[in-house]
Formats: C-alpha cells, structure tokens, sequence
C-alpha cells in the first residue's frame, strides 16, 4: 500500500472510508494479471481510487451510489491487462471479470455503470457516450458525468508516465483540472524517482510508435 494516512488526513469522512474499504478488498480479494507493475500495479489502483472518489464528491455531492459505482471502476478498471502499452480492449476484458467476479461474490453488488465505465475507459469518449446513450437513456447525464469522472481519476495518474504523461487539456471535469498539481504530487511521493525515471525514458522511446495514449 503506497498512499499513507498523513496523504487521506484532510480528505472527509466518507472519502476516508470508501477508499480504506476499496484498497483492503483489492488487496485481499481480486486478482489481477500484472499487480508488479511499476505502470499498471497496485499503486496505480490505490491512486486512480482516491482521485475518483474525490472528484465525485465536488461533482456529484452527496450521492453515494455514485461514490460506489466509481470504486468498483476503480479497483477493476485494469485487472485483465497484457502489457503495459495500450493493449486497447483490456477494459472489455476486465468488466467481464467484473461481471462474473460479482455473480460469484454475492456480497459484491454489482453495478453496471460500472461494467460501463470500465469496458470502454481505454477507448474514445464518442464509443463510450454513444453506448451510454443507448444502455442508458433514461439516465444518460448521470452515467454521463460518472463516465468523464472516471476517465479524468485515470488520466491523473498519467503522471507516472514522466513530466509529458499528462496534457490537461484533456481533461474533462473542472474538479479534475483543478488536481493537476496535486495528483503529480501524489505519483511522486508514491513511486520511487528512479522507477520513474526510467518510465519516462521508456515512453519518450516508445512515443514515435504510437504506444501509449495521451489521455
């Protein structure tokens, strides 16, 4: 576990405990196909986790099934993932996990905004509006805002990419834009410099291939 208690000390009660509630489980009960990685590992969980949870609570205040449905994209979000690349189509993978994942742990309530938010966080926003529009028409600006929450906690991380992994003009939430600084802040003082260093080395490398995303 890389985020300490002194980083979740001014953060409101029921981020505090969702976030607890949501590392202990991942830690303890899913499984996940590359939990070492220094890009796709635990630590990029725990991160995307607590952006998402804070950034809910500015734009969808009060509202706890919202908090919910962004855990469980959260901690399921990457867990089928090959390698460390774009890999496009992990998401599809990792919501049918989700999915069996909650039909065999009944205690789990399984949300499918969340199988949602997952299945197409790794491909454009259009696809994903599109299918939310059609799965979802009765509540479409509500799954709406959870999809641009998620898909904004993601892309905080990119930070872990080196100094160029983030462009914010991609960002699609005001409450995100105003973490910038913040979630930089976080990557470094969760990851060690080297690590990270050698990161950016590989995507800089890499760039000219068309690897990695930009948001």
């Amino acid at each position: 576990m890389v985020v300490e208690e002194k980083q979740l000390s001014d953060y409101s009660e029921p981020v505090r405990q969702l976030f607890h509630k949501w590392r202990d489980y991942m830690y303890s009960a899913v499984r996940y196909n590359m939990p070492d990685s220094a890009v796709h590992g635990m630590p990029h969980y725990e991160r995307v986790l607590l952006y998402a949870l804070l950034i809910a609570e500015q734009e969808m205040p009060g509202d706890a099934e919202a908090m919910d449905i962004l855990a469980h994209a959260a901690v399921w979000h990457d867990s089928r993932r090959m390698d460390d690349y774009l890999d496009t189509g992990h998401g599809a993978r990792a919501a049918v996990y989700y999915h069996d994942y909650c039909g065999k742990h009944p205690e789990i309530h399984f949300h499918p905004e969340s199988e949602l938010l997952m299945r197409f966080h790794d491909i454009d926003d259009a696809k994903g509006f599109d299918k939310i529009a059609k799965q979802f028409a009765d509540r479409k600006d509500y799954v709406s805002t959870l999809f641009r929450i998620f898909k904004d906690a993601d892309a905080l991380d990119r930070w872990r990419l080196g100094d160029t992994g983030l462009d914010p003009a991609f960002l699609r939430t005001e409450t995100a834009k105003g973490m910038v600084s913040f979630s930089k802040g976080l990557v470094e003082s969760t990851m060690d410099k080297k690590i990270l260093d050698e990161i950016s080395r590989e995507v800089k490398k890499t760039q000219k291939e068309n690897k990695w995303k930009k948001c």
